[in-house]
């Protein structure tokens, strides 16, 4: 279509041979630079300039986002566009002081100001060579970028084929422009900006428009590491293998398509900092190393940014090992990228990865997904242009960012339904002596077998550590406590049994057959109380009695439960079982936990529950930890509590828990003494019952019934078809927390009404029971 002589153009060549540059090329710090001071010196020179008519053609105001107001730039919150204007805007402003700066240091402080270049009309030029300057391929491979006349008003289209709309004849000295379909007179003809410019923003970041649709969209995602010079080397050669082996199938499976336009090749990764080989000399040397990777919307994790995850979760000892360094390689020169170094290491790579994501996501703090959606289908004059733009920036960005985030999700979801149920259905090493003496003492067939891996285990402690730390917050808190439960059915050989579906509550990473709906809501709110920081982990509003800064109840429970899932987890991706001790420690600490705090955990459904029904009367409110979070929404409540254990209601429960006093720690300023009895005195308020009769036994719950005559009762613990049944020693299949007697009597009596599921400590499978007394 069209040929121009590449002399015509603004170039860093033809800068050099301009007389008048000579004294400030030396002052620039950039190409750019050089070039913009040229644009701007044609500029002042008006018609006699040598580029005068290419310079008249030169816009004069730009809608990229550099010029936006700050009012405007809001829209683009979270979004990389942002970042690069905003760093874009401070080079600018950088480099412009800098040559200001060297022109006065060598004596030639007005030479901007004679040649009427101010940082405006710099600024300008710079904006000119964002917009209209281009790369073009040398003979030898090398590029050289110009800014050519004509050439520079052709617009992008994502339809023009790419690699096919214009090059460099060197040998004639040509930029010469190609039809990349066959076009109508009058019709305008479009190019490609290439591939690697193509998405909505970097076409806003540097020429000022976005594409509807665009088939290019890419999200960056700059990430700085701490390498060692190992870790670089390694990191450098795993990043490369992967590109190259990602893109050669790509290029592979293009030409056997025999498509005309060239391939989609993303750029897929841009190391920004290596430190140098002189900076990691010595063996404690460290340095940052900076890596931007390009996400391509159907490419949501790049082999190259899993091989960066992958490396990063190795510690300094693994990349020493030349085993793992092998298998670094071998995962790397997987064209699929489905090759993993271990199933630990995959684990938290991908942890780590859905955690960058989800801050991504979060990021995005104007609009959301649907809400823009509306916006972008009004018609085109209903919505202000530059608004317009950020949301078609946003929403492909954001776009991106959820599909990384989700398959991050689906892949890490997959693989720990992979290790969870390779340990859960391990038979290998299980006693299989019916007269075992030691088995049958202990309830448990698999005592030998983790006796004899005990050693194993214990080597891998660093590793487990290291990944657990990176796995806790990377899964939902419900998926944890179904792996602590499932740790524990399948030590006490239960896991083939019906009552192991009741550990389902996480149906992502359920290892087994589902054979039940699951109501994750009560450790989904949990996790939205800890996100708003109103579950006690951000400190009290009000003083208590427990220790200085102690967590309390629903805070520390969410804390462990994630701290002992993802350390259960880890042993098993790393060492195919887990360490008994362990187990145990769980068991007491959260034993000890759960007496000195609350035997079931409060969140703000159930809490909500109750102030609907209230007013209340708690009797046997323990620590009263419950009355503290109902009165904290200012829930009207009476609560009792007997300090001591009452041979008369508790038949000897001291003894289950080896304590002298029901709980550790009066957390309610308000509490009561009082017996059962004390029920009689409020018919006027539902009663509350949590937990009254340990390890479901003695006549407290029973008794307060018995004395109440109002028509309200709520229970709190778990009933006869809401437990793990007698799935150990000293378990009941009744439940823990009310006596079969007083179940029994309730139902009589009461309706049951509607069940509120709540968070439980290890095999514990509570709920809050709401009940009404039947019709006389």
């Amino acid at each position: 279509m069209l040929e121009i002589p590449l002399e015509r153009a603004f170039t860093l060549d033809a800068a050099r041979a301009d007389a008048d540059m000579a004294t400030v090329i030396p002052c620039c710090a950039r190409h750019d630079d050089v070039v913009a001071l040229h644009v701007c010196l044609e500029r002042h020179r008006g018609e006699s300039a040598a580029r005068a008519a290419h310079v008249e053609t030169l816009p004069r105001a730009f809608d990229t986002a550099f010029y936006w107001s700050e009012e405007e730039r809001r829209e683009l919150a979270g979004t990389a566009c942002l970042r690069d204007t905003v760093n874009l805007i401070e080079e600018t402003r950088e480099d412009y002081e800098l040559i200001e700066q060297k022109l006065e240091a060598i004596g030639e402080k007005d030479w901007l100001r004679e040649r009427g270049i101010d940082y405006e009309r710099y600024a300008w030029a710079r904006s000119n060579l964002w917009s209209r300057q281009c790369d073009l391929l040398k003979p030898d491979g090398t590029r050289t970028r110009a800014m050519v006349p004509t050439f520079d008003i052709f617009n992008h289209s994502p339809e023009a084929p790419l690699g096919k709309t214009h090059k460099l004849n060197a040998e004639e000295g040509l930029v010469t422009v190609y039809a990349g379909k066959d076009y109508a007179v009058g019709e305008q003809a479009f190019i490609s900006y290439g591939s690697g410019e193509a998405a909505n923003a970097k076409l806003l970041t540097w020429y000022g428009f976005c594409v509807e649709n665009n088939p290019y969209e890419e999200l960056d995602l700059t990430l700085t590491v701490t390498v060692n010079k190992l870790r670089k080397t390694v990191l450098e050669t795993a990043l490369r293998a992967s590109a190259v082996a990602y893109l050669q199938d790509i290029d592979t499976r293009w030409r056997e398509s025999g498509d005309y336009a060239e391939p989609y090749l993303p750029m897929l990764y841009s190391i920004l900092h290596s430190p140098k080989a002189e900076d990691l000399k010595s063996e404690d040397s460290s340095d940052e190393f900076i890596i931007k990777h390009t996400i391509p919307e159907r490419e949501p994790l790049p082999p190259p940014l899993r091989m960066m995850a992958r490396v990063q979760q190795l510690s300094d000892a693994d990349l020493a090992d030349g085993e793992i360094r092998q298998a670094v390689m071998t995962a790397a020169q997987d064209k699929t990228g489905e090759t993993i170094v271990s199933k630990d290491n995959e684990m938290a790579a991908l942890a780590s990865l859905k955690t960058i994501f989800k801050d991504i996501c979060d990021g995005f703090t104007v609009g959301d997904a649907e809400s823009d959606a509306a916006e972008l289908a009004k018609p085109f004059d209903d919505v202000p242009y530059r608004k317009r733009l950020a949301l078609l920036v946003r929403t492909g960005e954001r776009k991106i960012a959820t599909k990384s985030y989700g398959e991050a999700t689906a892949r890490l979801d997959a693989l720990v339904r992979d290790v969870t149920r390779a340990a859960v259905t391990r038979k290998e090493g299980l006693c299989e002596n019916p007269k075992c003496v030691t088995c049958a003492s202990h309830g448990c067939r698999w005592l030998h077998e983790l006796r004899k891996q005990k050693s194993k285990v214990e080597a891998m402690l660093p590793t487990v550590a290291r990944y657990a730390r990176t796995i806790e917050d990377a899964l939902p808190l419900a998926a944890h406590a179904q792996t602590i439960n499932l740790a524990y059915l399948w030590l006490m050989g239960h896991i083939e049994h019906d009552v192991a579906s009741r550990a389902a509550i996480n149906p992502p990473t359920w290892p087994l057959e589902l054979k039940s709906e699951c109501d994750a809501s009560a450790y989904e709110d949990l996790e939205r109380m800890a996100n708003l920081e109103i579950d006690g982990s951000a400190g009290e509003e009000h003083p208590h009695e427990g220790k200085q800064g102690e967590m309390l109840l629903p805070g520390v429970y969410t804390v462990k439960i994630r701290q002992w899932g993802a350390w259960i987890l880890t042993q098993w991706a790393t060492c195919g079982i887990l360490d008994i001790t362990d187990l145990n420690s769980i068991g007491a600490e959260a034993a000890a936990l759960k007496r000195r705090h609350a035997c079931s955990i409060p969140n703000s459904i159930a809490l909500d529950f109750l102030a609907d029904i209230g007013p209340l009367v708690e009797i046997g409110a323990g620590g009263g930890l419950w009355a503290r979070r109902l009165v904290e929404r200012d829930v009207d409540i009476i609560a009792y509590d007997t300090p001591n254990f009452d041979e008369d209601y508790q038949d000897g429960g001291a003894v289950h828990i080896h304590a002298s006093k029901l709980t550790e720690v009066n957390w309610f300023d308000g509490m009561k003494r009082g017996d059962p009895s004390r029920a009689s005195e409020h018919a006027d308020r539902a009663l509350l019952l949590s937990w009254p009769d340990i390890s479901g036994e003695g006549d407290y719950a029973l008794t307060a019934l018995q004395s109440y005559t109002g028509d309200t009762v709520v229970t709190i613990g778990e009933w006869r078809d809401q437990t793990f049944g007698d799935y150990a020693p000293g378990a009941t299949i009744s439940g823990m927390s009310f006596s079969a007697d007083f179940q029994a009597e309730l139902e009589k009596t009461f309706d049951r009404r509607e069940t509120v599921p709540l968070a439980n400590w290890p095999m514990f499978d509570a709920a809050l029971i709401h009940w009404k007394r039947k019709s006389a």
